[in-house]
């Protein structure tokens, strides 16, 4: 999915990935991440991915699972939505997306997550 938006997330480059909000729906709980990173044709611009991460199997008391897919987790590229000026020096352009990201509501975040979720083919329970 990301990668056809044109992001690099399996290709060599870098980025960061930032967990930003916890959110409940539907008496479960998610953690909204951001994944931001350059885009692969154009890598002076950058873009942002949401990841929506369940947290209800989550045991903070265990080790980590080292069969657990790190990729796990319902996506959505956001960059359509995203206002900011992708000739601007890389750090204009990031803290550009942190805002916009600290600006989303819960209810809009919700209406992302659950967008992810149907593109990812994950029904809702």
């Amino acid at each position: 999915m990301s990668d056809e938006q044109g992001h690099g997330h399996e290709e060599e480059g870098f980025g960061v990935a930032l967990g930003f909000r916890i959110l409940e729906v539907d008496g479960e709980l998610y953690m909204a991440e951001a994944e931001i990173s350059a885009y692969v044709d154009d890598p002076n611009a950058l873009g942002a991915t949401l990841v929506f991460h369940p947290l209800s199997e989550l045991d903070p008391t265990s080790a980590p699972d080292e069969d657990e897919d790190e990729e796990s987790g319902a996506r959505i590229d956001i960059d359509d939505e995203l206002t900011r000026d992708e000739t601007a020096p890389m750090r204009e352009q990031f803290q550009a997306i942190l805002r916009q990201l600290a600006g989303l509501s819960a209810v809009e975040l919700a209406d992302y997550m659950q967008q992810a979720l149907e593109e990812a083919g994950i029904e809702d329970e």
